[in-house]
């Protein structure tokens, strides 16, 4: 008879940190929220993972009197991400898509899926602590192009972000609540839910 051995699994993971990932969808889910000029969600596949990590691009411009955008928060994440893959184009003045040579984007998902799924990104996994007491993992807006000291680069710009407080990780030992059991209700009338 053959042996048998179980796959044993650690707690915090090795897909955690500074890895190589690549592109595989980009979602515009700004529909969903109200407050969102830009809520784009894009899906690497990471080394180390079974489960696809999104990358999140969201919020809403800063804008002058004349409806034109300043450079802000949102501006710079999507710069990190156009940068990173090599993207020319970006957004104009008003906030809208358009290519190098200002050509009208109107789906920027599709464009970037035909053009950049499968580029392989230099990226940070990490496991956020959300209000909410769960920890969810991400990819942090930062990104960039493996090589020429990306790894250094941005392990740096990482913990210069960490001893500011501004990226807030679940402990390595966080286990997120199980759901309670609500029992022969329905879920969708679970009292979370209203």
């Amino acid at each position: 008879m053959a042996i048998m051995r179980s796959e044993i699994k650690s707690g915090g993971g090795d897909w955690l940190g500074i890895k190589n990932a690549t592109l595989k969808e980009v979602r515009d889910e700004s529909a969903k929220y109200s407050w969102a000029d830009i809520y784009l969600v894009c899906e690497f596949e990471v080394e180390g993972s079974k489960y696809p990590r999104p990358l999140k691009i969201a919020g809403s411009w800063e804008k002058n009197p004349d409806g034109t955008i300043q450079d802000c928060t949102l501006l710079k994440r999507i710069t990190y991400l156009l940068d990173a893959l090599g993207e020319q184009g970006g957004v104009n003045q008003y906030g809208e898509w358009c290519t190098e040579d200002e050509t009208s984007i109107s789906d920027i998902c599709s464009h970037l899926m035909a053009n950049y799924t499968g580029t392989e990104l230099t990226v940070y996994v990490f496991r956020e602590l959300a209000k909410n007491g769960q920890a969810y993992s991400k990819i942090h807006n930062k990104v960039l192009k493996p090589g020429n000291g990306a790894e250094k680069e941005l392990q740096s710009y990482i913990d210069f972000l960490k001893s500011k407080g501004f990226i807030k990780e679940a402990p390595a030992d966080h286990e997120n609540a199980k759901p309670a059991s609500n029992g022969d209700i329905p879920d969708e009338f679970d009292i979370e839910n209203l």
